[in-house]
């Protein structure tokens, strides 16, 4: 079997370690326009931080490993068209013919708000990107961060933390919406209103960007906010190329799959950004562009090139970080989220303590089916590590459980990392408010 797969995202790099694993005689070729793959998203933070000796740690996988594999990598080659009927994927260097084909582009920042042409500037998802910001960095006093999602909360915390005056602008009117419901976000907004140098413009759509003689201005429907520099995290979507216009799409550009990952063209699948998923409560299709999802689609896809057996079972959009000494976690619905489930549901809230002998409050909300007591959604607050209690969750959710079937599992108890009674799980119907 000949796999080639275009595009060294998470994506396309787990499909093609995957088809290696399945298929030790196929040939594997993975196609990247760029002159680099597995650079981590978040890696400029990381090296800010001090997490990575340098920019050049901050990857999870190189073409150098991937042909150590036995996966050939062909990096600067840009894919301009493919004929589906022929089985043939036309390069700017060769024509490639395939038997199994795996779209893989990823996802892209680029917005008409950017001034050009230095859009790169302006974003670090890229290596590119990232190391040029680092090297304004160093002369900046002042961040404006567009967009306060994970992606722009994390680059806010990471900034403060380093000592620089950070303005976050957000078109809505609180940070990490998508994952959290506003009302349970209040100890850790209490919090962000208290530290120095970080400021919040809430509910102030971006209109344009600007590059001035000393830096940057940042334009809002409300006021212009100037600064040494500027940082997007918003407007992430499907990095759809010309040659994937012989395949059928949905209005937001994701291309459409089936169940099993294969698009209206037979024998070539999509993964990660570039496709919509199975939401695991409602079935709904969404775009949930997390590199956990990119990872797991580009798994499943490998598993079926040779014959579609495994559906993708899609995603809870699971989450987890750290912000300003809380830890933040959510999977599944949120109160928000109702109107995209058909039943009724209810909130269970419970502040509980990480152990008998640490008093650090957990802040938990549970969405749960009125009816039939199902988990749909789960969030977690605290200055105590519980970023694992979500995978738990996720996978609760996952296997449709109640809460009263989890207080009902054998969990380890030891008095110094946990408590006597696990409140998570004890409630009754009385303690929750029916939505």
């Amino acid at each position: 079997m000949n796999i080639v797969i275009i595009g060294g995202s998470f994506g396309g790099i787990s499909c093609a370690r995957e088809a290696r694993r399945l298929y030790p005689k196929a040939h594997i070729l993975l196609i990247e326009k760029k002159d680099e793959i597995g650079f981590i998203p978040s890696g400029m933070l990381l090296y800010i931080e001090g997490r990575v000796p340098s920019l050049q740690d901050a990857y999870f996988c190189t073409a150098t490993q991937l042909r150590a594999e036995g996966i050939d990598v062909a990096l600067k080659e840009s894919v301009v068209d493919i004929i589906p009927e022929k089985h043939v994927v036309q390069t700017d260097q060769r024509s490639v013919s395939y038997d199994r084909l795996v779209l893989a582009a990823g996802s892209s920042q680029d917005s008409q708000i950017l001034p050009q042409p230095d859009e790169s500037q302006l974003t670090y998802k890229e290596f590119a990107g990232a190391a040029q910001f680092v090297d304004r960095l160093a002369h900046a006093d002042s961040v404006s961060i567009v967009g306060a999602g994970q992606a722009g909360m994390e680059a806010a915390n990471t900034m403060v933390s380093i000592g620089k005056s950070v303005s976050v602008i957000e078109s809505m009117d609180y940070p990490l919406f998508k994952y959290f419901d506003q009302t349970f976000l209040a100890p850790f907004l209490e919090t962000l209103a208290t530290i120095p140098k970080l400021d919040f413009y809430w509910s102030e759509p971006t209109l344009a960007i600007r590059q001035t003689d000393t830096g940057f201005q940042v334009e809002t429907a409300k006021q212009v906010i100037d600064s040494d520099l500027v940082l997007t995290t918003v407007n992430v979507h499907p990095s759809t190329q010309p040659a994937f216009t012989a395949f059928r799409r949905h209005s937001d550009q994701t291309i459409w799959t089936d169940d099993y990952l294969e698009t209206s063209h037979q024998d070539v699948f999509a993964v990660g950004d570039l496709i919509q998923i199975p939401h695991g409560v409602t079935q709904d299709r969404t775009y949930m562009p997390l590199v956990n999802n990119a990872i797991r689609s580009g798994v499943a896809a490998a598993r079926n090139l040779r014959e579609k057996k495994t559906p993708f079972r899609g995603g809870l959009r699971t989450v987890g970080t750290q912000l300003f000494d809380w830890y933040l976690a959510s999977t599944g619905l949120t109160e928000s989220d109702r109107f995209f489930y058909e039943e009724d549901i209810a909130c269970h809230h419970v502040e509980s303590q990480v152990s008998l002998f640490e008093s650090t409050v957990i802040y938990g909300k549970f969405i749960i089916d009125a009816k039939s007591q199902r988990l749909l959604g789960a969030q977690l607050l605290s200055k105590a590590n519980i970023l694992e209690k979500i995978n738990l969750l996720a996978f609760a959710i996952e296997k449709e459980a109640t809460l009263a079937e989890l207080a009902q599992k054998d969990f380890f108890y030891q008095p110094k990392f946990s408590a006597v009674t696990d409140e998570t799980f004890s409630w009754s119907r009385g303690d929750a408010n029916e939505t």
